[in-house]
């Protein structure tokens, strides 16, 4: 009966028709009980994006404890890069702050999902207002499974099968290369639905195609992404955390805000995509 009583109390409130939830009855420290974690983890696969209010003042163990809830943490995330080892130094590990880390320069304020150069992405990332701007300077997710079930059945018979090469040449501020190959359309492997895996940061090109043919799908793709249908969108408040699965969304920044803009990143280790 406990745990059934505790379960009751979160909720889940949807933000949009097609992606985001923001949840109540979930603390700050909360215990990570086998139903509890159930909860969330499936939730988060289901609407794609979770939105909380923790409280100001949040510290890094506090939210590492509870990124726990979602999975394993990684120790360091991605790419190596000038200001993140600057960063490292300083002892801010982990915090995006856009004086150190433009938005555009760092490509944050376009359509992506993060790491897939690797064949191993990160299953889910957790982000932390630390000192969110006066004005602007949010965060919007698309839903994946959205954006493949508008397309025609002629586009999703086409896309299902097709691999697609994640690389880095785009990103010219990461210091190690590192490319992969993935599915163009995915499987979540809680619900069930198939999600479309190409985003217009890190994915170079479809396997098996002309260069021409590549480039128009990808052009199509990318503009298909930006639909309004698929958004949701975030204004960071001290306190508030979002926690999105990486392989079912895409996420950009909007680079129009005014004073600070720093944010704490968690990201959550996850192994190779599959259709």
């Amino acid at each position: 009966m406990a745990a059934a009583a505790t379960l009751t109390k979160i909720r889940f409130e949807k933000a949009t028709p097609a992606i985001g939830a923001r949840v109540q009855g979930v603390a700050l420290d909360e215990t990570a009980t086998p139903e509890i974690v159930q909860a969330l983890r499936e939730g988060l696969h289901e609407h794609g994006v979770l939105f909380f209010e923790l409280g100001e003042g949040v510290e890094e163990a506090q939210q590492r404890n509870f990124a726990r809830l979602f999975g394993e943490l990684e120790p360091v995330y991605g790419f190596s890069t000038e200001q993140q080892e600057a960063q490292a130094k300083r002892g801010s590990g982990g915090l995006i702050d856009a004086d150190f880390q433009p938005l555009k320069e760092y490509r944050t304020a376009q359509w992506h999902t993060d790491g897939t150069p690797f064949e191993r992405p990160p299953q889910a990332a957790i982000l932390t207002a630390v000192e969110p701007p006066e004005l602007g300077g949010g965060t919007m997710w698309a839903s994946m499974y959205a954006a493949y079930e508008d397309l025609s059945s002629h586009f999703q018979n086409l896309l299902d099968g097709l691999q697609v090469l994640h690389g880095t040449m785009r990103t010219p501020f990461v210091r190690e290369r590192a490319q992969s190959i993935h599915p163009a359309v995915i499987r979540d492997p809680v619900t069930g639905r198939k999600a479309l895996y190409v985003n217009s940061v890190y994915s170079e090109r479809f396997l098996d195609m002309s260069e021409s043919e590549s480039d128009a799908l990808m052009r199509f793709l990318f503009e298909h992404v930006k639909s309004p249908e698929f958004h949701v969108a975030l204004t960071w408040r001290p306190g508030t955390t979002a926690v999105w699965e990486e392989r079912v969304t895409q996420h950009r920044a909007i680079d129009a805000f005014t004073g600070k803009r720093k944010l704490r990143r968690i990201t959550i280790k996850g192994d190779k995509p599959s259709a």
